[in-house]
């Protein structure tokens, strides 16, 4: 049953569980401003800005940010210690039953440890909310988590060659056409990318949550990588994307370089300080955002994310 009265309990209930994971491994809940002078740069994520005015200074722009992960890890130079944040983000263009301009996420970062930790973490997790299994619409599965790589899982699920798309654009359409995978001639690589990583995710955990892990270097966002692959890893659960996690990048001089292209690509400014606090932020640490309405609809047994009360009101 969920009533309105049952539902804002179990919505009460699931957050404390979530902070006392937290809590007991050692984290540090923080809280960081929802509006930012400057945007998350993502060439996919596109940010909501607003105009303010303030007394005796005019008007200026703002934006609502799309993650905590600029200001958090600003803190986390700081700190020094391992954080975590649980928060409204926003992010424009978003619909259908799994998606909105706004939603609720945790967000935290692990200090000397890479992804891999937080795969194993992350299975912690799933175990202390939903127990020893996973029920939804008459299905269950363990919350054991499953591991295989990206480049695996498109042979795998697809049929598809990976690298072929990362070293011929030409050839990995002719593969499309031979699968019956519709796509416009148009579409360039990184196009042709997320059009089929969304036909990979419908395949993907409904045997066990599912990790795809080791993206290629144009897909790695801020994620560490080495030989043209990147340590980034997504988890689904009955098709849903439900985390991204990465190792960070920690040098200077590859985050300006990486953010700066997103930046002009986007037309979008450049947050100085933050290139500059990863002076100051640690050699090794690796960090996660999860979508708690997503995960909530799964653990409430719900359709979609807006049969969540909260959101109506």
């Amino acid at each position: 049953m969920n009533s309105p009265q049952s539902q804002i309990k179990k919505v009460e209930e699931f957050l404390s569980t979530l902070r006392d994971f937290m809590k007991k491994r050692g984290y540090t809940e923080v809280v960081t401003p929802y509006l930012r002078t400057y945007p998350n740069l993502d060439d996919n994520i596109f940010p909501l800005s607003c105009e303010v005015e303030r007394p005796f200074s005019g008007r200026e722009t703002l934006y609502l940010h799309t993650s905590p992960e600029y200001a958090m890890k600003k803190l986390l130079a700081l700190y020094g210690k391992d954080i975590f944040q649980i928060c409204h983000v926003f992010r424009n263009l978003e619909g259908g039953k799994l998606n909105d301009v706004e939603f609720l996420m945790l967000e935290y970062y692990k200090v000397g440890k890479d992804y891999r930790y937080l795969m194993e973490e992350l299975e912690e997790l799933l175990k202390v909310i939903f127990g020893g299994e996973i029920e939804y619409n008459g299905k269950r599965i363990p919350t054991r988590i499953k591991k295989i790589s990206l480049k695996e899982a498109y042979k795998k699920y697809l049929r598809l060659d990976l690298e072929l798309l990362l070293s011929d654009t030409e050839a990995f359409k002719k593969q499309l056409g031979e699968k019956g995978i519709n796509f416009s001639p148009e579409e360039d690589g990184e196009t042709l990318f997320f059009r089929t990583y969304v036909e990979l995710g419908k395949f993907l955990g409904f045997d066990q949550p599912t990790v795809v892990y080791s993206f290629p270097q144009p897909f790695g966002a801020l994620a560490k990588c080495k030989n043209g692959w990147c340590e980034r890893f997504e988890l689904y659960i009955f098709g849903i994307e439900i985390a991204n996690a990465y190792t960070e990048v920690a040098d200077e001089e590859e985050i300006k370089g990486r953010l700066w292209e997103v930046a002009k690509k986007l037309n979008l400014p450049l947050d100085g300080e933050f290139i500059k606090s990863h002076r100051r932020l640690p050699k090794l640490y690796s960090g996660i955002s999860i979508g708690l309405d997503r995960l909530l609809m799964l653990k409430l047994g719900l359709n979609s994310i807006f049969e969540l009360y909260y959101r109506g009101l």
